[in-house]
């Protein structure tokens, strides 16, 4: 009788084991995965890991109307904190409309900068590594980017943004319902001879435009140490008619953090669409300004002037055939084959910001 209860109990023992077996093996991806995997996909954005699309997927609709793309070093975790307490907030709570994603590389990192970067992408989940080695690749960065992007949405607008910029997104996102979906090339235009381009800083593009980069990506794409000076010839490249839509009254391209013109405006997005040169302390002024304030000032939904898309060739003479021999020799970059991962003689030189270095385009309104 004592063997049977022995063998009875011998059984249930076995047969709670196999349940705790079976429900250890059937949760070992996750188990096993974060928060390394997560890591791991971020670190590398066309590994196995980043195609299974883990980021910034969850909730997320397909179709949204605009990507944000935040392009920032490593380093400037104070500049994307700020941007996170400012209108990135919006971003977030505006999901069906637009995504805003940081994007940055490990090119030239310290390790305690590294470890700093993971550990800051593990308490926010907003941020993706891209594959670069060179310090000056811009325009590999911006393919990188796009490619990310275009992989997991279908958008209609697609924003290349710098770290340093203070978006006024309510209002972006206003306008773009006005704004042609095809073929649109809009931003700061630097309108010199022979070098006109929209600058990177801010700089939007339409899915079909997006769409054809992409498939000339590992054939006849030319690529520049520079993204502006390589989508400038990208878009010379196009087989469709593109629009180059000038807004520099709005986009403003000098160091605005630093103008009291700017920074004592009660509401700077009711005349402008994005304020460059803003750094964590003026871009939470801007913030306050233009959003907190406002609404307590007035509560209903804010309706902003549409600008027209002025003639190019009425705000700007040259022709907008791009040449990089017009730069001074010190900008001057032969454009080689995107597919052949070009080297230029500056790829390992850190790049020189404004922040450190001062405003470099004096000369610009």
């Amino acid at each position: 009788m004592t063997s049977r209860w022995t063998l009875f109990a011998v059984l249930i023992v076995l047969a709670i084991l196999e349940g705790l077996l079976i429900g250890v093996l059937s949760n070992w991806p996750s188990l096993l995965g974060a928060p390394h995997s997560r890591i791991k996909e971020a670190l590398y954005v066309n590994s196995p890991e980043a195609s299974s699309a883990y980021l910034f997927t969850r909730r997320r609709p397909e179709n949204i109307r605009l990507f944000v793309a935040v392009l920032t070093h490593a380093a400037r975790g104070a500049r994307r904190d700020a941007i996170r307490e400012t209108w990135l907030a919006e971003c977030k709570q505006r999901t069906d409309e637009v995504n805003c994603v940081f994007f940055t590389d490990q090119a030239g990192l310290e390790n305690e900068t590294k470890h700093a970067v993971l550990k800051e992408y593990e308490e926010n989940n907003d941020l993706v590594f891209l594959n670069i080695e060179d310090n000056f690749a811009f325009a590999e960065r911006l393919l990188q980017t796009m490619e990310w992007a275009f992989k997991r949405h279908k958008f209609d607008f697609f924003l290349r943004i710098d770290d340093d910029h203070f978006l006024c997104l309510d209002r972006l996102l206003y306008e773009l319902n006005f704004r042609p979906k095809q073929a649109l090339y809009w931003g700061f235009v630097h309108c010199k001879p022979k070098i006109v381009r929209v600058d990177e800083a801010w700089l939007l593009l339409t899915h079909d435009l997006i769409e054809e980069i992409l498939e000339k990506r590992n054939t006849t794409l030319l690529c520049s140490p520079y993204g502006d000076q390589a989508v400038a010839l990208w878009m010379m490249a196009s087989r469709k008619n593109v629009t180059y839509f000038m807004d520099n009254e709005r986009i403003v391209h000098r160091s605005a953090g630093k103008d009291q013109k700017f920074l004592m405006n009660k509401d700077v997005c009711m005349q402008y669409m994005s304020l460059h040169g803003s750094y964590p302390r003026s871009m939470r002024q801007f913030w306050l300004s233009s959003n907190v304030l406002r609404r307590k000032r007035d509560p209903v939904t804010i309706s902003y002037d549409i600008n027209e898309i002025e003639p190019f060739a009425k705000l700007c003479q040259h022709s907008r055939v791009f040449d990089y021999r017009g730069f001074i020799l010190e900008y001057q970059f032969e454009p080689k084959p995107c597919s052949e991962n070009p080297k230029w003689a500056v790829s390992k030189q850190k790049h020189a910001g404004r922040e450190e270095f001062g405003e470099r385009y004096s000369k610009y309104k």
